[in-house]
């Protein structure tokens, strides 16, 4: 089916923001007007990358739909570009304007509205002269951009240049940590937006841009804890030089017409493992060696492929709640007390709430909810027994458990393999699956040393 663009970076944006708005809805501010603007922004965003995706098929397929229907998608679509462009401008006006008088700010406001309502007509205009956009039904793809397409885009970026000249003028109301993410927001976002419309126009790069530059974003809100945003500088500059790799990659793959869906899924969740991985230095790649030993696990059970591929991605995220648990927490070197021990548990329940939205892959939040239950029915956080269980949550409860033991954690040294593996058999039945601890152990025992050693064998082809 030729829909005409790649909509593949759309469907990464879609995930990346859903996730960004869901940590930020669960845990932030919900009085903070800086943090509710940039919720406001994410599910502008949210809705303007489904707009595109929906005109891209209808847009496809327009003999199908009566031409009201093709015009009204289309113009919805492009009426949500302009709005997102107005709400991260409104965002970075809360800083930029507040030491104004609220007099000026309304009229600011005013101003910026007129311009939106001058483009709302220029959209209503268009279904009668079709100068922006319209459909010729004898051409085989009906859609086709208008004489004065170009201008008119361009116009829709009045915010984001509007944004941008008050955060260069104003930058003295910005703090460091606020100036280095909206930076890289705009650089991602006008790169996209660049090679999409010079290079790459049947590719939706600008979403892709505008979704990776409001994850940068996120870690300059407002929050209750300054010092967690502080460790998350570092964090930002690994996640930026590895998103501008993966830039690099998919650019080079898709001028070669190589790129495809699959290899996107992988490269975001790796991405988002990173970031997940990131909060603790003492389980630095554990989510990477759960995903490969999973992956060994269902190829020693004769899984098909399609779901050894999903048990390794689901591996990737399953600790994706652990994003909302404070660092202090989490690297405490002491034993943790019953409120704290009680915080971490939730990260399970946190994890499936942020996957629930990821219908097309259920396996994901079931292990991101289940992994830490066991099998005689005393784990959290649903105290499911046995094969209530959902049967890759207990997969991925062994491979997690066995790297766990054998990492260094604050609170302990690794412990050895052989005694790992012995508590593995002294707990089948009881934490875990016996006939999956046995399918373990043969996976364990197909290596002459430990299996730690063999991470990138477990995890080719994907």
């Amino acid at each position: 089916m030729n829909l005409g663009y790649d909509i593949s970076f759309t469907i990464a944006a879609v995930v990346i923001n859903f996730v960004v708005f869901l940590i930020v809805s669960i845990n932030y501010s919900s009085t903070n007007l800086v943090n509710k603007r940039f919720r406001y922004f994410l599910i502008a965003g949210m809705i303007m990358y489904i707009f595109n995706i929906a005109t891209v098929v209808t847009n496809a397929f327009a003999k199908s739909f009566p031409d009201s229907v093709n015009y009204v998608f289309n113009s919805l679509y492009f009426l949500s570009t302009i709005v997102v462009s107005l709400l991260f401008f409104y965002y970075t006006a809360s800083f930029a304007l507040k030491d104004t008088t609220k007099k000026t700010r309304k009229i600011f406001y005013i101003v910026n509205l007129c311009a939106l309502g001058l483009y709302v007509v220029a959209l209503i205009v268009n279904f009668f002269n079709g100068w922006y956009f319209n459909f010729d039904y004898t051409r085989e793809n009906p859609y086709k951009h208008g004489w004065f397409f170009l201008p008119i885009t361009l116009f829709s970026l009045i915010f984001v240049f509007e944004s941008l000249v008050i955060f260069v003028v104003k930058r003295k109301q910005f703090n460091t940590r606020q100036i280095i993410c909206i930076s890289i927001f705009f650089a991602f976002f006008f790169l996209a937006y660049g090679l999409q419309l010079v290079f790459f126009q049947n590719v939706l790069l600008s979403d892709f841009g505008c979704a990776i530059g409001s994850l940068v974003v996120f870690f300059s809100i407002e929050t209750p804890d300054y010092a967690k945003l502080m460790i998350t500088l570092n964090e930002l500059n690994e996640l930026k030089a590895s998103l501008e790799i993966q830039v690099a990659t998919r650019t080079e793959e898709l001028k070669n017409e190589k790129a495809s869906y699959e290899e996107l899924t992988l490269e975001t969740l790796t991405s988002l493992a990173d970031l997940i991985d990131a909060k603790d230095h003492y389980t630095n790649g554990h989510s990477f060696r759960v995903a490969a030993y999973a992956k060994g696990m269902a190829e020693t059970l004769g899984l098909p492929p399609m779901e050894t591929e999903q048990i390794y991605l689901a591996g990737l995220i399953h600790d994706v709640g652990k994003v909302a648990i404070s660092e202090m927490i989490l690297t405490k070197p002491g034993k943790l007390n019953d409120k704290e021990f009680s915080i971490i548990q939730s990260h399970s329940s946190i994890g499936g709430d942020i996957l629930r939205g990821i219908k097309e892959f259920p396996i994901f939040q079931q292990v991101a909810r289940s992994h830490h239950e066991r099998f005689d029915g005393y784990g959290y956080p649903d105290r499911l027994a046995g094969e209530d269980i959902p049967y890759f949550a207990r997969i991925i409860t062994i491979c997690d458990c066995f790297d766990a033991m054998t990492s260094d954690r604050s609170y302990r040294k690794a412990l050895s393999d052989e005694v790992a593996i012995a508590e593995l058999k002294r707990c089948s039945g009881t934490q875990f699956d016996p006939k999956l601890v046995e399918a373990f152990l043969r996976l364990y025992d197909s290596f002459d040393d430990s299996i730690r050693n063999h991470i990138d064998d477990l995890s080719k082809g994907i």
